[in-house]
C-alpha cells in the first residue's frame, strides 16, 4: 500500500500486536488539528521493567534516517543480553530529530524501563541533542562516546591511526594506552590533535566506571 495508508494503520497495527503481547507499550503523538497529523510514535515490546533487569546496565542510543515519501527519523535504544547479543529496547519514529523528540524518547525510555534514578552507562555519538538531553533526564547516568564514531570522524587519510585509536580505547592498562597513543603521536599529529580534543574520560575504557560492561559494545 501507500505510505499514507501505512501511517493510518499504525494505531490499529499495535492494537493487534497487543493481543499477543499484552505488555506492549506504545504511544502516538499527533497534531491538535482536525486531521490529527502524525508527529511521533514510541513503542517497546515485552514487559519493559522485567526485561531490563536481565540485561547489562549499558544502553546504546542512536538514530537513522528513514527513506520514503515522508522521510523522518528512527530513534533507537539497544542493550546487550547476558550472552552478548544485541537486544533492541525502544523505538521512536519522528518527523525530525529535534530537542523535543529526543527528550520525549529519553523520558519514555526512563519511565518504562527503570526510572530516572538508576545508574547505568549510555553510549552514543557526539550528537549535541543527545549530549544535552541525557543528563537532564538521567542524573546518574555515565555518558560515554562510541569509539567507532570517533575513529570514523578523525579527519585523516591514515587507516592505521583509526585502528591504533581503537586499540587505545580497549587498552586494559595505562602503559598499553600510552604505547598506542605514542604511535599516533609519531605518525599523525593531526589525528592526535583531534583525539585529544575529546576528554579521554568519556571514551577510554580504563577511565570509565562500569567499563567491564562498556568494552563489549565497542
Amino acid at each position: 500500500g501507500s505510505f499514507e495508508h501505512a501511517y493510518q494503520l499504525l494505531t490499529s497495527y499495535f492494537a493487534k500486536v497487543r493481543l499477543v503481547d499484552s505488555d506492549l507499550v506504545f504511544n502516538i503523538q499527533t497534531t491538535s488539528c482536525k486531521d490529527k497529523r502524525f508527529t511521533m510514535y514510541f513503542w517497546c515490546f515485552g514487559h519493559p521493567q522485567k526485561t531490563y533487569k536481565l540485561l547489562r546496565p549499558v544502553v546504546v542510543i542512536d538514530k537513522t534516517f528513514l527513506k520514503g515519501r515522508y522521510h523522518g527519523t528512527l530513534l533507537t535504544a539497544i542493550a546487550i543480553d547476558p550472552s552478548n547479543h544485541i537486544f533492541p529496547l525502544t523505538f521512536l519514529v519522528t518527523e525530525s530529530k529535534t530537542i523535543e523528540s529526543w527528550t520525549y524518547f529519553l523520558e519514555m525510555f526512563g519511565f518504562n524501563f527503570h526510572g530516572y534514578d538508576t545508574r547505568f552507562v549510555v553510549i552514543s555519538d557526539r550528537n549535541s541533542e543527545i549530549i544535552n538531553n541525557v543528563p537532564k533526564v538521567f542524573r546518574f547516568t555515565i555518558h560515554t562516546f562510541c569509539a567507532f564514531y570517533i575513529s570514523n570522524n578523525i579527519k585523516i587519510t591514515l587507516k592505521s591511526t583509526r585502528i591504533t585509536f581503537r586499540m587505545a580505547t580497549e587498552a586494559l592498562t595505562s602503559i598499553n594506552f600510552d604505547k598506542h597513543m605514542n604511535v599516533i603521536q609519531n605518525t599523525d599529529l593531526v589525528g592526535l590533535q583531534y583525539i585529544l580534543g575529546i576528554p579521554k574520560e568519556i571514551w577510554y575504557n580504563l577511565y570509565i566506571s562500569m567499563s567491564g560492561y562498556v568494552v563489549i559494545l565497542y
